[in-house]
């Protein structure tokens, strides 16, 4: 009988240090989750100050104000809204006809209009890849696939993130590493 309760407290002993493991495994994996190591952009971080992509342009001119010039193409229609001096600007992209929904938003110069996870002109790519995540593309001036860290290329580079027929894409200038690359311009589109 003694030795019968020794195997059973073994066995025992042996199930619990699995169960405990697992838990273990678990929590570890659940805590990795939460400290935003897993990224997944979804549609509503597609938003620029207040544009977000579909908006009806009116909407646009009404928190913006009017444009400074407008441009129209059997494309699109292109808007230019001036904030912040004659070299700062941001722009809208719309369909041509008459919904005008807005299609594509750029920004250009020192605006101070973010994404809606804080990302601006003068962010780092450091700040970017942690809003966000691993990029789903990184191309250097030539197209070629690189990393942002990548420390054989410290040219500018074009780093994209897609969803749901959506991109944002962040011009970062060159430097040896996310942390010392500054995003240069902003875009977010439709994918055609």
């Amino acid at each position: 009988l003694s030795q019968m309760l020794e195997t059973v407290h073994f066995l025992l002993g042996g199930i619990y240090m699995n169960i405990k493991k697992s838990v273990m495994a678990v929590v570890t994996m659940l805590a990795i989750m939460a400290t935003g190591t897993c990224f997944a952009v979804s549609k509503e971080d597609f938003v620029i100050g207040n544009i977000r992509l579909g908006q009806p342009l009116t909407e646009v001119i009404a928190k913006y104000g009017q444009p400074v010039q407008q441009e129209q193409s059997n494309e699109y229609s292109r808007y230019y809204f001036v904030k912040e001096g004659n070299a700062k600007w941001f722009l809208v992209d719309t369909a041509p006809t008459d919904d005008k929904s807005v299609l594509c938003v750029a920004l250009n110069g020192d605006i101070k209009m973010a994404t809606k996870a804080g990302i601006k002109v003068g962010s780092t790519g450091a700040e970017v890849k942690n809003a966000y995540g691993e990029p789903d593309s990184c191309l250097d001036v030539n197209n070629n696939r690189i990393a942002t860290d990548d420390k054989n290329y410290q040219g500018p580079c074009i780093v994209s993130y897609e969803a749901d027929g959506l991109s944002l894409q962040f011009v970062l200038s060159e430097g040896k590493d996310a942390k010392e690359r500054k995003v240069m311009s902003i875009a977010m589109r439709v994918k055609s």
